[in-house]
């Protein structure tokens, strides 16, 4: 199945992120990392996955983008469409998927630079046999740790395990957006037990806090709460999760890219 794809590139309103200004760049997605802007290498994995047609990139301030070359020839060319993000993240994914966009969506955002097709292809493959409206992609924590002893730091404590989001989603159709409601204040739910309680309830928010939930259960509920069917997509990719986010993530996405990149030199 072929999947439209989303990429999340804005920057919050009013603030200037720290490696944005350290890489002096106007956005965090725009920062070097090993030759190659991040929003790049995004785009990179998105192109190369043969479950990706058109491609969307949702950015407080479109004009920011002119000086990625990889960009600008995908948009003369007509592969990516460029859409100004609105106030929150809900409302910046319903404004970029309002436009007859074909179904179903996979949702991204830019600073995964350690994302690659062979992710999205995985993702696509495997929520293709759910029966559900909304996938969401996980990783467990116990696999991240084994390669990157510094990679995550505040999993999802469950029942069942510990287990870190990889900012990869899937919208099944139109009316999956209602899940997006649960992310009008922002994304990062393991940062705020205010934010679980908002989007998810009190119940819920004990539930998750004192442990008593799988995985499967947490998906239960949340479905139940939002009236659609979300089911996890379990990724066997430690790098996964590892945005770039701070100093932290970004030295250790900087070395996988590295990496990556002797291998293939070493290979040629």
């Amino acid at each position: 199945m072929t999947y439209t794809a989303l990429v999340l590139a804005a920057q919050r309103p009013g603030i200037i992120d720290p490696l944005a200004e350290k890489g002096g760049v106007s956005h965090k997605c725009l920062i070097d990392m090993d030759g190659t802007p991040m929003i790049e290498r995004v785009l990179d994995s998105l192109l190369g996955s043969d479950h990706i047609g058109q491609i969307l990139i949702s950015i407080d301030d479109p004009d920011a983008l002119s000086t990625v070359s990889a960009v600008q020839k995908c948009v003369s060319s007509g592969k990516i469409n460029v859409t100004p993000s609105a106030e929150n993240l809900y409302r910046s994914v319903k404004d970029a998927l309002s436009n007859n966009v074909e179904f179903p969506v996979a949702i991204c955002t830019a600073d995964n630079a350690l994302q690659t097709a062979e992710m999205i292809d995985y993702f696509c493959e495997h929520f293709d046999k759910e029966d559900a409206e909304v996938g969401v992609s996980v990783t467990p924590a116990e696999l991240i740790w084994s390669k990157y002893p510094e990679g995550q730091r505040r999993p999802y404590v469950l029942r069942d395990g510990k287990f870190s989001n990889c900012n990869l989603y899937a919208l099944r159709s139109i009316n999956s957006l209602e899940a997006a409601k649960a992310f009008e204040g922002g994304g990062q739910f393991g940062k705020s037990a205010k934010r679980i309680l908002q989007a998810f309830g009190l119940v819920n928010l004990l539930l998750y806090k004192y442990g008593n939930l799988s995985l499967d259960d947490v998906f239960r509920r949340v479905s139940k709460r939002l009236g659609l069917k979300i089911r996890p997509v379990i990724m066997p990719f430690a790098e996964a999760p590892i945005d770039v986010d701070n100093e932290r993530t970004e030295r250790i996405a900087l070395q996988v890219l590295r990496e990556r990149r002797e291998a293939i030199e070493a290979a040629e």
